[in-house]
């Protein structure tokens, strides 16, 4: 097995993993997901290593406010959704966190974030 052979089979045994941890949210209940309460959606990609990194920093965050909706978004596996998002704040990179209020998009992020910073988000609104 090479490297890299050897990477991707990591990379998909940590997205078994966090999707077996975290809420998944998809094109076919998005909307419906965000519509009530406070929510935020991590977009990310298996194969994305700040993706990766940034997995814990969620889940710690989820773990610190359990009223607050947690969702994973893995835009190989949905594109609608994602292109809309890319296309309405410009996006060109993961992670992209987006916080939702009863479905109105109040913050935003994108880039590695620790819970602090995911913490910050929240307490700003």
């Amino acid at each position: 097995m090479t490297l890299t052979q050897a990477n991707h089979k990591t990379a998909v045994m940590i997205q078994e993993t966090q999707e077996q941890l975290m809420n998944k949210i998809g094109d076919g209940n998005y909307t419906e997901l965000i519509r009530d309460g406070i929510t935020l959606v991590d977009f990310y990609a298996p194969w994305c290593l700040p993706c990766l990194r940034m997995e814990k920093e969620i889940e710690d965050f989820a773990s610190a406010n359990p009223k607050i909706n947690v969702y994973k978004y893995n835009i190989d596996n949905g594109t609608t959704i994602w292109n809309a998002i890319k296309s309405e704040f410009k996006i060109r990179s993961i992670p992209f966190i987006v916080l939702y209020h009863n479905g109105e998009v109040v913050a935003s992020g994108i880039g590695y974030k620790t819970a602090e910073d995911l913490q910050k988000m929240l307490d700003n609104l």
